[in-house]
């Protein structure tokens, strides 16, 4: 996700356990190609998702997907890293929606951070250089041996921290990071909307605490497509669109596109590499109670999602909840 900017710029656009060290891997699907075994949406048949990651939910809506948080819809588990200190996850509060969305025919991604954890998710405690209260700040560098650095916002959310995905500190914490894509399986998941993985330190602020190039951010998004597909897990990708060439490798690479404030920022048209292989781009705008009562800013949004031609675009509020306006009905 990514920081709101000026709405003035959008006014004036408006209106004019897998892993075993071997690679287990499905083929690629191209366009002419049979399907692959995992679920893919095709243009056209999502225009009517949602995305909810907070309360109040509302899950009886006629919609063909849903994006929910992982933990919200885990019922009460352990998670074994085989090291005898098993991880108890508490059921949340979407426990058992998965096979209720299923018998209906909906679909579920679940969302959940990969290049970065709250300090309050449940295995949090498992990677190296964890603490609830001595985490480093601006611009004190994490300490030696930690994977956990600067806060993905220096406003708030200072519990959501990044995480060092660079490919020589990866066999350090991805043992556990892994766990969270067979727990996924585990309930039922038909994709993963991993987030957070665009931290590379050339992009703007906020930055990670750590020295990671965009070759390392290249490198690891092609992992998350990879550990996705290997559990028969549809890829999605999310954001990334400021790092060179990620973006049109990606789109070979992922099932779709999740994109957060193109609208706003005026970068839909970034998404072009998935939209010309026909995959899917899941736009996400937002608009605060600020200008709730300012309909050329949703307008304004729309309009510019879709001159990228993104059909399913929609405009949520900033908490993600079932509050929803759907660009193209």
């Amino acid at each position: 996700m990514r920081p709101a900017v000026a709405w003035i710029a959008v006014l004036g656009l408006g209106l004019g356990g897998c892993d075993d060290g071997k690679h287990h891997l499905h083929p690629e699907a191209g366009m002419d190609a049979a399907p692959p075994p995992w679920w893919r949406p095709t243009l056209g048949m999502a225009k009517d998702w949602d995305i909810q990651l907070a309360a109040p939910y509302e899950l009886t809506m006629r919609s063909t997907m849903y994006d929910l948080d992982l933990w919200a819809v885990t019922t009460a588990t352990t998670i074994d890293y085989g090291d005898g200190m098993p991880i108890t996850v508490p059921a949340g509060p979407l426990a058992g929606k998965i096979a209720e969305l299923h018998a209906r025919g909906v679909k579920v991604v679940c969302h959940f951070d990969t290049g970065a954890i709250h300090l309050t998710d449940p295995d949090a405690k498992k990677f190296p250089g964890y603490s609830a209260t001595m985490v480093p700040n601006r611009p004190d560098a994490p300490i030696a041996g930690s994977v956990i650095g600067w806060s993905v916002s220096e406003t708030n959310n200072l519990e959501e921290r990044y995480l060092d995905i660079r490919e020589a500190s990866r066999p350090l914490w991805t043992k556990y990071m892994w766990k969270r894509f067979d727990l996924a399986k585990q309930i039922g998941c038909d994709g993963i909307d991993g987030d957070r993985n665009n931290s590379n330190s050339s992009a703007s602020p906020p930055y990670s605490g750590f020295d990671i190039g965009a070759l390392e951010v290249l490198s690891w998004y092609h992992e998350l497509a990879m550990q996705s597909h290997m559990r028969e897990l549809a890829a999605g990708m999310r954001n990334g669109q400021n790092v060179p060439s990620l973006v049109d490798t990606g789109a070979t690479e992922f099932d779709f596109m999740f994109i957060d404030r193109c609208g706003e920022y005026g970068d839909c048209d970034m998404t072009r590499p998935f939209i010309q292989l026909q995959r899917v781009v899941f736009a996400i705008d937002y608009v605060t109670n600020e200008f709730s009562g300012m309909p050329n800013v949703q307008a304004g949004i729309c309009q510019t999602q879709q001159r990228a031609q993104v059909s399913e675009g929609l405009i949520k509020d900033d908490a993600i909840s079932s509050v929803r306006t759907q660009c193209t009905p």
